[in-house]
C-alpha cells in the first residue's frame, strides 16, 4: 500500500467585504519569484503586481515599483506566468494584506493605489 502526504494551505481572506469590488484580469509574472522548499514558486494572495506582472516587494521604509492592483487568490507559478484576478478598487484588511510593512511604507502604498481602501 502506498501512502503520500500532502499539506494543503488555504488562501488567507483579504477582503473586508465583496461589495464595491472591482477586480480585472491579468498576469502574474514567474520571473523573480523565489521557490519555496518544495521547489514551488508561490505567489500569495494580497501581494502587490505591476503592470508587467511582476511582483512588487517593499524594502525598508521604501515601495518601489508602481502596482496596479492586489493579487485576489494565490497563484502557482513554478511552470511560468499565470492569469490571476487583481483587485483594483475596494475594501481590504490592513492587517493582512499590509502586515509587517513600516507606517512610511504603508502610506505609500496607499498614495500608489488610491481607489484600494484599507481597513
Amino acid at each position: 500500500m502506498y501512502f503520500k502526504k500532502t499539506s494543503y494551505e488555504n488562501d488567507m481572506e483579504i477582503l473586508v467585504t465583496e461589495k464595491n469590488l472591482v477586480t480585472f484580469s491579468g498576469t502574474v509574472a514567474s520571473a523573480g519569484v523565489d521557490a519555496n522548499a518544495e521547489g514551488k514558486k508561490i505567489v500569495k494572495a494580497g501581494a502587490f503586481i505591476d503592470a508587467s506582472g511582476a511582483v512588487v516587494k517593499s524594502s525598508e521604509d521604501t515601495f518601489p515599483g508602481t502596482p496596479v492592483g492586489v493579487l485576489y487568490q494565490t497563484v502557482d507559478v513554478t511552470n511560468g506566468d499565470m492569469p490571476c484576478s487583481l483587485i483594483v478598487e475596494g475594501y481590504l484588511r490592513e492587517d493582512r494584506v499590509l502586515d509587517g510593512y513600516t507606517p512610511t511604507a504603508k502610506g505609500l502604498v496607499k498614495e500608489k493605489l488610491p481607489n484600494i481602501k484599507f481597513r
